[in-house]
């Protein structure tokens, strides 16, 4: 536990410094090493299921931010070419036909999974730091007290086959803690949103949060592994601790585009 707090406690000041005075070029640099850490995370973890890295799968996820960043127009073409580019290499991997299928399937989720989500946490740092700061604190409130008061009072497990410490109590605070967040985040950045739109928020982003951490579990569990790195302490690695804005951050930015 105290591990945990300690390294909350360095990186949470870190993560909002970059996002409200970086420049856009060094914040997507600084993207861009989590999002490398991430892929070879998620790399060796699918590599338990048979999945080969593909060498181009790094470079395609890496330049993706700056892509949305700075051309969101040619986003849709990049992620066919890059699409086309994994399915294309695959065909000329006779020696792994068995295997092929489900490697292209890892290194193309590797870009789609990791790398679009953090390419909207640029584009947001970019030009709405209001909208990525609303999903973080909705995030993290809901992981944050789903964790403790599970830990300290959670009983009922729910889904003891993906995530056996995790408990009905604990996602119910988290997505208690999820809708409040959303109500400050809201009443300080948006004045302008009704109060019952920030609650359907905090709930909406609480509850994809939760799956998002459910699928990396799912992820972990097949793979028959606890923690997807030792990196961070108390957390585990870098999926471990992003895995909820994977889900979190399309899911908001898909509201805000059908809500325009």
């Amino acid at each position: 536990m105290m591990q945990r707090v300690a390294t909350a406690i360095v990186l949470l000041p870190l993560v909002l410094l970059s996002i409200l005075y970086l420049p856009s070029s060094l914040f997507l640099l600084i993207t861009d090493l989590i999002l490398g850490l991430g892929v070879f995370e998620l790399l060796r973890l699918l590599a338990r299921y048979g999945v080969k890295a593909y060498w181009f799968t790094f470079p395609l996820a890496l330049f993706l931010p700056w892509v949305w960043t700075y051309s969101p127009e040619s986003v849709l073409n990049y992620l066919v070419v890059s699409s086309l580019i994994c399915m294309g290499h695959s065909v000329f991997q006779a020696r792994e036909m068995k295997t092929g299928f489900l490697s292209m399937s890892g290194n193309l989720m590797a870009i789609l999974y990791l790398s679009v989500p953090l390419s909207i946490a640029g584009s947001f740092q970019r030009s709405q730091v209001p909208h990525l700061l609303m999903v973080l604190s909705v995030v993290w409130a809901g992981d944050t007290f789903a964790y403790w008061v599970g830990k300290r009072w959670g009983k009922h497990k729910v889904t003891s086959q993906v995530s056996p410490h995790k408990s009905l109590e604990g996602y119910l605070a988290g997505l208690l803690f999820s809708v409040l967040a959303a109500m400050v985040c809201g009443h300080y950045f948006f004045p302008d949103w009704p109060t019952a739109y920030l609650v359907l928020i905090g709930a909406f982003l609480g509850l994809v949060g939760t799956v998002g951490d459910l699928f990396e579990s799912m992820l972990k569990r097949g793979a028959d592994i606890k923690d997807s790195s030792n990196l961070l302490p108390g957390h585990g690695g870098v999926l471990d601790r992003i895995d909820s804005l994977l889900f979190a951050l399309p899911a908001y930015y898909t509201l805000l585009v059908l809500i325009k």
